[in-house]
């Protein structure tokens, strides 16, 4: 049996038990996914505190109602569903939207790389990240959403179509739009930029 097949072994023991109540079993799976869950709310939300406050929201949605789910539970799917529909209930009360630069150095623990130690590289990594971070926030929520989940959590599209509600043929075409619109505002910000 390879580690792939381990692993999903492992997790639906883990989610087994915790749909029965075992809280240490719930620990395991909120241990395995909370960096993910993290960077996907961080990613939309664009600031730590509210990444924190709404990963903290998504996991304690998701004990609630776990006993309450099939049993052949996609569970990191579902996660990202609860967080991404935590961020649009934020994002829609607010109306707008509050970006700050990525900070590497402050939530680098929270994801999976490690800074370089190389200066150079550092910091065209880091005005990458801040122009990136910049057309993603001028983005709409639905196709800033499916470009995250596809290009920084590597979902396919049925994962993202299990998360956004969507068909396949509907993530496939929200992703076509989301890329143009991230092209378009990027030229647009690098136009700015030049002058």
């Amino acid at each position: 049996m390879d580690s792939y097949a381990v692993a999903a072994v492992d997790e639906s023991v883990w989610i087994a038990r915790a749909k029965a109540g075992d809280q240490a079993a719930f620990e395991a799976i909120f241990q395995l996914y909370e960096r993910q869950i993290y960077g996907f709310i961080y990613r939309m939300m664009g600031n730590a505190e509210d990444a924190n406050d709404l990963t903290q929201d998504c996991f304690i949605r998701a004990y609630k109602a776990l006993s309450q789910t099939n049993d052949d539970l996609n569970i990191s799917a579902w996660l990202h569903r609860i967080a991404s529909n935590a961020c649009l209930d934020v994002l829609r009360r607010r109306q707008r939207i509050r970006w700050l630069p990525w900070e590497s150095h402050k939530h680098e623990h929270l994801l999976h790389g490690r800074p370089l130690d190389e200066p150079e590289s550092n910091a065209l990594r880091s005005e990458t990240q801040m122009t990136v971070q910049q057309v993603i926030s001028q983005m709409s929520p639905r196709n800033r959403m499916a470009l995250i989940l596809r290009e920084y959590e590597g979902m396919s599209c049925e994962e993202i179509g299990q998360i956004m509600g969507l068909s396949r043929s509907a993530v496939k075409s929200v992703l076509f739009r989301g890329r143009e619109e991230f092209r378009r505002i990027y030229l647009a910000v690098e136009d700015q930029s030049a002058t």
